[in-house]
Order: C-alpha cells, then sequence, then structure tokens
C-alpha cells in the first residue's frame, strides 16, 4: 500500500502502520506553563493590546485630501494634455485610419460574398483529380455568392438610404453620427501599434505594498536570525497613508528595527524601488522590534514639495511654532525658536545653510525680533539679512572670527541684565515663570524682545586657537540661560566633531537639524548621544537626499526635508521684513548697527569706586558704591548680577573675612568688641592684575 503522506509532528494511528511504535515517555507530572487564555472581557475592561481604529485609516481625512487633490489634478493635466492634441493630431489621425479602415471593411466583404473561404477546398479538388468532388463545391460557392450578394445589395441600398437621411438632418446630427462611426472605423483600420491617442501621464515605477512582497525585501537585507517569511508578522493590514502606503511588521524577538533601517538600500533593492522611495523608521513606543515602512508612489526626489508658506511674507511671531520642513508623506512638519536653541549639522552641499535661512526669516518677520550673527564662511550666503541685522559680519578671517566671539560676550553680558529685569518683574507677579513672554516682550522700555543670534561655520571660532576655548565657555552659558531670557542661538556647523564643537555646546542645545553625515560620530554630536543605536541615522541619506535630516527636539524624532527658499526668494521674503519693521517702528538705522562700543569700564569703575587702605571688598559694598556712581546703569545690579558680570571678565569672587567695626557698620558693636564675618568679594590686587593684563570688561551701554 502506497505511503500516505503525514503531517509534520502527528503520529499515524496504530491500525494504519502496525510497524510503528511509540516511545515517546509518559509525562511525569502536568505541563509547567499553563495555556494562554484570552480572557473573556479583555476588550469591555480595557485590557486590549491594540484598538483597531474604528475609522480605517484609508479613508480618514489626512488620507481623503491627497487623494482627491491627485485625483483631480491628474483629470485636469489629462483634460488638458488631450484638448491641445484633439484637433492637431488626434483628428488627422483618426480620419486617415478611418478611411483605412473603411477599405479594408469593403474588401473584407468583397471576400465574404466571393467565398474566399472556400477556394482552399476546390484547389485541393483540382490537385488530386476528383471532378465530383470540384463541381459539387462549385454549385455550392455560386449558391451561397447570389445569397450573399443580395444581402450586400441591401447593404448598400441601406447605406445609400441613410446617407440621403443624414443629408436632410441638421449638421449637429451628422457631426454625432460622425463623432460614433469614425472612431470605429479608426479603431478597425489603424494597426495594433499605432495608438491614435497618446498616454498624458507615464506611470512611475510603484509595485503595491503586500505581505509576501514586504516579507522578501526584509529577508534579503540578509540580517542574522531572520531567515523565515513566517517569522515576520504584521499587527495591521497595508494601507494607504498620504501619496504612499505604510506597512507596520513586527520582527522575530532578537531582531531590531535599526538592523533594517542600516540596510535602507537593499530594502529598496528587495521592493525594486529607488533608495528615496522608501522611508523605514522605528516605532520606540511599541517595542525595538516593531519597523514601520513607508513607500512613496513617488520618489522622494520627483515628489514637488509646497512652497513655504511664508514665503509672500507674511508677518511671523517668534512666539508661535513656524513651518520649517515637510516628511517624506508632504505632511508639515512644524519648528519652533522661542525658548530653544538649535544646532545645524551635516556634511558640505547637504543644505545646511539653506535650512539655517529658514528660522532666521521667520526672526526677521517678526518686528519684535532683533537679529545678530555671523557668517564665518565668507561666501555671503546669509548677506540678504544684513538689513535687520543689530550686528552683522560675513568673513573668515580673524577680525571677523573675534567680532563673533564679541557678540557672544555681549550676549552673556545681556544675560546677566535680563535676568535681573526677570527677577524684578517676577517680584511684580508680572513673570509667574520668571521668563519672558509675549507680553514683556512687547513693553519698549524692558528691552526684552527676542534676541535670535547666529553662527554659520561656527566651527571657525570653537577650533581658533586664541578665542575657541572663551567662545565656548560663553556659548554654553548663553545656551543654558539665555533660553528663559528671550535670548535665543542657533549654530551651524559642517565639521561636528569634539575638536570643533564644545561638548558643553551640543549636549545642551535643544533642537537639533542634523542632515547627511558620514558615520556614527558626527550624528551623536549633533542628535545627541546613543542617538544612532536607537536608529535615528543622518547616515540613511544620500547624495540625491539634498535638504533631508532628522529633526530632534520638537517631539518625536522626525526625518524631514526642509522648505528650500532660494536667494531671491529670502531677498524678497527680507524686504516684506522690512516693511513690517518700518511699520512698527522697530527698524535699526545703519549707524545704530555700528559696533557697540562700551560706554562705562566695569573693572575700571570698581577701581574708582575702591576705598583707599582695603585690600579686599566684599561685593555687596561693590555693587552700593557703584549704584550710587551710576545709577542708570548699576542701579538694578544685585551680588548675583556682579558675580556673574566679574566672572565674563575673568575676575572670580573670593572668600573675604572682615571684623565689623564702626568703620563697616557706622556704629560701634553694643559690647565694644569687634565681630568678624565672611562673606563673597574681590581682592584688590585680582583686580589691579586684570587690568593691567588688558581683560576686555563687559559692554555697558549708558
Amino acid at each position: 500500500m502506497a505511503d500516505e503522506p503525514q503531517i509534520p509532528g502527528q503520529r499515524p494511528p496504530a491500525d494504519d502502520d502496525h510497524e510503528t511504535v511509540d516511545i515517546t515517555p509518559e509525562p511525569a507530572g502536568p505541563p509547567v506553563d499553563q495555556p494562554e487564555r484570552e480572557p473573556v472581557f479583555a476588550a469591555v475592561i480595557g485590557q486590549a493590546t491594540d484598538r483597531r481604529p474604528v475609522i480605517p485609516a484609508s479613508l480618514r481625512g489626512g488620507n481623503l485630501t491627497p487623494t482627491v487633490k491627485q485625483t483631480t489634478a491628474e483629470v485636469a493635466h489629462r483634460a488638458a494634455y488631450h484638448a491641445v492634441r484633439a484637433p492637431l493630431r488626434y483628428l488627422p489621425l483618426a480620419l486617415l485610419w478611418a478611411a483605412w479602415g473603411a477599405l479594408r471593411l469593403v474588401n473584407r466583404q468583397l471576400r465574404w460574398w466571393w467565398v474566399a473561404e472556400q477556394e482552399p477546398l476546390r484547389q485541393a479538388a483540382a490537385t488530386r483529380d476528383d471532378p465530383d468532388a470540384w463541381s459539387r463545391l462549385t454549385r455550392e460557392a455560386r449558391a451561397i455568392r447570389l445569397y450573399r450578394g443580395l444581402v450586400l445589395t441591401a447593404e448598400v441600398v441601406g447605406l445609400l438610404t441613410g446617407g440621403v437621411v443624414l443629408a436632410m438632418q441638421p449638421a449637429w446630427v451628422a457631426a454625432a453620427v460622425g463623432a460614433a462611426v469614425v472612431p470605429l472605423l479608426a479603431r478597425y483600420g489603424r494597426p495594433a501599434d499605432r495608438p491614435i491617442v497618446s498616454p498624458a501621464v507615464v506611470k512611475p515605477q510603484f509595485r503595491r505594498l503586500t505581505a509576501e512582497l514586504v516579507r522578501s525585501a526584509i529577508l534579503s537585507c540578509g540580517i542574522a536570525g531572520l531567515r523565515e517569511p513566517e517569522q515576520i508578522t504584521f499587527p495591521q493590514e497595508i494601507h494607504r497613508d498620504g501619496p504612499g502606503q505604510l506597512a507596520i511588521v513586527d520582527l522575530p524577538p532578537g531582531v531590531d528595527a535599526v538592523e533594517v533601517i542600516e540596510r535602507r538600500s537593499r530594502l529598496a533593492s528587495g521592493l525594486r524601488v529607488p533608495v528615496d522611495q522608501v522611508w523605514p523608521e522605528p516605532m520606540p513606543k511599541a517595542h525595538p522590534g516593531r519597523l514601520a515602512i513607508w513607500q512613496g508612489y513617488q520618489p522622494a526626489s520627483a515628489m514637488r514639495q509646497p512652497a513655504w508658506p511664508l514665503l509672500k511674507g507674511a508677518r511671523a511671531d517668534i512666539f508661535k511654532p513656524f513651518p520649517f520642513a515637510t516628511d517624506p508623506r508632504l505632511r508639515p512638519v512644524n519648528g519652533s525658536l522661542m525658548y530653544r536653541n538649535w544646532l545645524i549639522g551635516a556634511m558640505p552641499g547637504a543644505g545646511k545653510t539653506f535650512s539655517l535661512r529658514l528660522p532666521l526669516l521667520v526672526a526677521a518677520l517678526d518686528p519684535t525680533a532683533e537679529l545678530v550673527g555671523y557668517e564665518l564662511k565668507g561666501t555671503g550666503d546669509l548677506d540678504m539679512l544684513e538689513p535687520i541685522c543689530t550686528r552683522f559680519g560675513s568673513g573668515a578671517d580673524d577680525d571677523t572670527v573675534e567680532a563673533a566671539l564679541d557678540m557672544l560676550r555681549w550676549l552673556r553680558q545681556e544675560c546677566v541684565r535680563r535676568g535681573a529685569v526677570i527677577k524684578r518683574m517676577a517680584k511684580a507677579g508680572k513673570a509667574p515663570e520668571n521668563k519672558v513672554t509675549r507680553e514683556l516682550a512687547n513693553i519698549p522700555d524692558l528691552q526684552l524682545h527676542p534676541v535670535v543670534a547666529f553662527i554659520d561655520e561656527c566651527q571657525e571660532l570653537f577650533s581658533h586657537g586664541e578665542f575657541g576655548k572663551e567662545a565656548g565657555d560663553l556659548a554654553e552659558k548663553v545656551i543654558k540661560l539665555g533660553r528663559a531670557l528671550g535670548i535665543i542661538l542657533l549654530l551651524a556647523t559642517q565639521r561636528p566633531d569634539r575638536e570643533s564643537l564644545p561638548k558643553g555646546v551640543s549636549a545642551n542645545a535643544g533642537v537639533r537639524w542634523c542632515l547627511r553625515v558620514t558615520g556614527q560620530v558626527e550624528n551623536d554630536m549633533i542628535l545627541g548621544t546613543s542617538m544612532y543605536k536607537q536608529g535615528i541615522r543622518a547616515t540613511m541619506f544620500g547624495d540625491e537626499d539634498y535638504g533631508w535630516g532628522w529633526l530632534v527636539g520638537l517631539g518625536k524624532p522626525v526625518s524631514a526635508r526642509s522648505y528650500y527658499v532660494d536667494g531671491p526668494g529670502a531677498k524678497r521674503i527680507v524686504e516684506h521684513a522690512i516693511r513690517h519693521r518700518q511699520e512698527a517702528g522697530t527698524l535699526t538705522e545703519v549707524q545704530e548697527r555700528a559696533p557697540r562700543v562700551p560706554a562705562y569700564n566695569l573693572l575700571a569703575d570698581i577701581r574708582a569706586v575702591w576705598p583707599s587702605g582695603q585690600d579686599a571688598l566684599w561685593s555687596e559694598l561693590i555693587v552700593d558704591r557703584l549704584a550710587r556712581l551710576r545709577p542708570e546703569i548699576y542701579g538694578d545690579w544685585t551680588v548675583t548680577t556682579l558675580g556673574a558680570a566679574l566672572k565674563a571678565c575673568k575676575l572670580r569672587t573670593v572668600s573675604v573675612h572682615r571684623k565689623l567695626d564702626g568703620m563697616w557698620t557706622g556704629s560701634p558693636h553694643p559690647d565694644g568688641k569687634e565681630k568678624g564675618f565672611t562673606r563673597r568679594g574681590v581682592e584688590l590686587d585680582a583686580l589691579q592684575a586684570a587690568i593691567d593684563a588688558g581683560v576686555k570688561p563687559r559692554e555697558i551701554a549708558d
């Protein structure tokens, strides 16, 4: 008896195969792991792991809108394309092939009347010398010709009658009949490979995502531990998502989603589409093995990105989010300036400076924001911003680098001044969160308007042999303190490494925008430590991904392409910004934008109020004496303000021990004894040494 196929793992019954002996030992006890049972009321009590959406993803508003737009645009294009070609190409070709079709139809009818299909039979009878068969076939052919001749005569009479009737009808009737008959004759007359109507669009290369295709593509990545298609599961169905399709997959245990992401090129090869048409992303909120694969209907390079919404120069508010980029599905990605510092990094030619322009143009469109900054490459990529900047420089020389350092010194000083103002306003109940708000920024007397400072190619400053150390310390302090004080610092570099980007700066930037880089070190220097391990990798971008990068610090990390604004467009936006500032009365005149010159020297002022015969002085006494010397400058200063200002001058306060007597308090001690106290203060020798060394003090404007 033939062997019957057996199910793997199933033993044949004893009656069917008596030669099979079951040697499996009896179990020693009950199973250790109890079988999993689905709770009866899991969905009711809220213990279900996943809840499917009530409305399918393909029917949601976010997907319906692009579908309607895409369909409408394609129909309109097709209509315009064919409307142009109909009278010039389609109609002449249709008439030509209709005439040829009419001739083919007449020829076919004549062959039908002549009984041409019988000619091979008569020829065969004549060849084998069979006169009876030949005579019989000839008689049959004559009878058939008589019948078919009558049919053809009726057809001709009908056509002539129809032609006469049609000639008596209005012209539109003849046109309608011709519109129906001519295409039929043309279709019959033209060869199969000579179409009359040419396609209006060329369909892009796209393969609909299926479970088998996705599994095959993931397996082609060559990941260890991933060999069988059944190991890849789908927690939800593959569906349309914007101008593309989205597949959510669960990889087998032990396989991380980042392993597929770093093999993006192989994944695209498995799907048989260009690399910039596939966008794999991790889903850390689920588990490390869950992967989202989005495939567009077209490559990203072929998808037309919408214009920047602020391209027409509308007035902006720096306290509100602004459109910065679009994700692979052409959804807008917003950026934010207030209370956030930016760090932008990329390799040369990836679109770094163009990305930096966007937040600067937003700040320019806010009449209350002050712009200061330097472009240290010297190519003039940001020269269009010079008319609205209170400090601006462009160059790769040491003077421009030193001017950028001087700007950081001023920002550090401004942090100290604004901190004292915010503290005073908080005590008055006008700054409950101890930070600059829109209401406070609108009060001119407080001078708490937003200040947006930028340094393009900041590695030229931070790696400078003379100015680099001080610049790094100042930038770190400005980033830490200025965030709540309305001071925003934007740094851009094309060399993100430890030597050119201080750790304190890269670690404290709130928003990171990393375009194409070459390695893990550069990636994590911009985006943050361990981002590469989490699958947030700017190394995935290639030469064709101009303007693409990872945005971190504004919610969920997202890969996006920044809006493109060229030089002429940026100049037009600045013209609108100048008009807004003129209307608001905040446009700074040219002479007012000259480099600030310190009106008073802090160290010299302290030396001027220093009492004779004292080798050290408490900070609170120095503040009191400075306030009496120049109340308009030092009237709001505190011991903390003085300490920060002295630290910026490389002069630190020390512990000063003094005994209180009449000279210090104005009256003798009740017991007639002197009592000692230790407080922070300044030593005269250190102060004089700083003055003699030519240390540049803070700039204190009158």
